[in-house]
């Protein structure tokens, strides 16, 4: 009798993910090359990075529920960088989006419950839908966003943020503003007050009818922690800054118009990815946080004032779960709006923010606001955040002193700086390290601050005369305008 020895084909627990990955989901890749799953999990559709801990968690369920075992690590980690090649030589290209994403004149808005539900806003309303028509990934920190419902309750956020009436406008805006993702740069939102003032409830409040999430308020990070931040958050929400430096304020208004940065790929010697993040930017703090121009013209200031009668946090935030959903359904009226009427909404006075003023002014109609509601409130609160700005900076606060005096200036950069020292400033800022020394940084300073001392009527010009040395004139435009001398502008000292 033959005995013939059988060997029983055991597949390992790599090669059993590899192949359910294959059957089970579509495996692709976004601009960058970053490999992505979509998988069927109970009637839905989710979308996993292939290197998250998410889709880690949904093969090792999957595995257990085949096998009552739990996976091996390291077989895990073979499995997945065999479905990342995949998903990179054999997949399809897509982008994916966090949050929001916008497609033409359509919005999409991941409400990031268990069924993977999207709200779809369009130019005629808006709908939540069970499939969404683009991919949205998520991390482990996202949470659902309220489900919309009941009346126009925009009014309602008067309830909970401590603002003023005519603030509501502005406030509205913004938050308009941060729940779509198409052309122009998000204003960042700088929440001013006393102690006691209920900044950071504010501030959640206000995240959480956008993007929710359980890191909802951090502390001020890096700058190269900013960008992983922005990776994984829509909204970008520091808690009780004291101080913003030069760095971080330019840091700030990079991400509000578009910040682009090359950085190395995991696990590459050299490999690169460019990192896009353009998101909105919530900051909180008791001192002025807009202290540079470029950061107050690019912002909008919400000046909390005391709280008066006081809640317990639970109280507070059960009152605010209460009206969340007719906050957000106000919300979504708006943004239909504004894409029905973006097309024939115009400003005569457009600011640096023309795309969110534009697109605030065009949601007027959901609110009963004049058309010109918004635009009159936005450009008092830019003017004031720039007279905040100047009286933060001493070297501009004495040119302001300067000029009010009427005492306008025409010369040499370091004569310029002879005379506000002699006249307009004290010994004390003088002599401290951040005063300026030379002439190149009087320079700097005035075109920091040009677009500050312009909206009080303060103009600015430099020029090089036939010999190369480099003038400026710091006055009123009748001023500026009145000298018959031939002159050169100039962009560079």
């Amino acid at each position: 009798m033959t005995i013939e020895n059988k060997k029983s084909t055991i597949k390992t627990a790599d090669s059993m993910l590899i192949e359910y990955a294959k059957k089970e989901c579509w495996l692709f890749c976004d601009n960058q090359n970053e490999p992505y799953a979509k998988i069927l999990v109970d009637r839905h559709i989710e979308t996993w990075g292939i290197h998250s801990q998410g889709f880690g968690d949904l093969l090792r369920s999957w595995y257990f529920k085949k096998t009552k075992r739990g996976v091996n690590q390291s077989q895990l980690d073979s499995a997945i960088m065999t479905i990342s090649a995949i998903a990179n030589y054999d997949g399809h290209r897509e982008d994916v989006y966090l949050r929001v994403a916008q497609i033409e004149e359509k919005i999409y808005i991941d409400i990031c419950d268990k069924n993977w539900s999207v709200i779809e806003v369009t130019n005629r309303g808006w709908s939540v839908i069970d499939i969404a028509p683009v991919a949205f990934t998520r991390t482990n920190n996202m949470k659902p966003l309220p489900y919309p419902k009941g009346g126009n309750g925009v009014k309602y956020l008067l309830r909970h943020i401590n603002i003023q009436e005519e603030e509501l406008p502005l406030l509205t805006g913004w938050l308009l503003m941060a729940l779509q993702a198409g052309e122009g740069a998000y204003p960042s939102l700088l929440i001013n007050g006393p102690a006691g003032s209920g900044k950071s409830t504010a501030c959640r409040m206000i995240r959480s009818l956008i993007d929710p999430n359980k890191a909802d308020l951090l502390t001020q990070p890096s700058i190269s922690d900013l960008r992983i931040v922005g990776m994984n958050n829509h909204i970008l929400a520091f808690d009780n800054i004291s101080k913003v430096s030069p760095t971080f304020s330019d840091a700030i208004c990079k991400i509000s118009t578009g910040d682009n940065q090359s950085i190395r790929r995991l696990y590459t010697t050299n490999g690169e990815m460019t990192v896009s993040i353009k998101k909105p930017t919530i900051l909180n703090g008791i001192p002025e946080l807009a202290k540079r121009s470029d950061l107050a013209s690019r912002s909008l200031k919400l000046t909390l004032q005391k709280v008066k009668h006081r809640k317990t946090e639970k109280e507070a935030w059960a009152d605010f779960n209460e009206d969340a959903p007719s906050i957000l359904k106000g919300l979504l009226t708006g943004l239909s709006r504004a894409l029905a009427n973006l097309e024939h909404t115009e400003i005569n006075d457009m600011t640096r923010m023309a795309d969110f003023c534009m697109w605030a002014t065009a949601a007027h109609t959901a609110y009963g606001w004049d058309k010109t509601t918004f635009i009159n409130a936005y450009a008092k609160n830019v003017k004031e955040s720039h007279i905040d700005s100047l009286e933060s900076s001493p070297f501009a606060s004495s040119i302001v002193k300067m000029c009010e005096d009427g005492s306008f200036f025409h010369g040499r950069p370091l004569e310029l700086l002879e005379e506000i020292e002699s006249q307009y400033s004290s010994t004390k800022i003088t002599h401290s390290v951040t005063w300026v020394k030379t002439a190149k940084g009087v320079i700097e300073q005035l075109d920091r601050n040009e677009e500050s001392l312009e909206s009080i009527g303060i103009y600015y010009q430099k020029y090089k005369d036939r010999t190369n040395k480099t003038f400026v004139k710091v006055g009123d435009l009748e001023f500026i305008n009145s000298s018959s001398e031939p002159t050169t502008p100039i962009y560079d000292f």
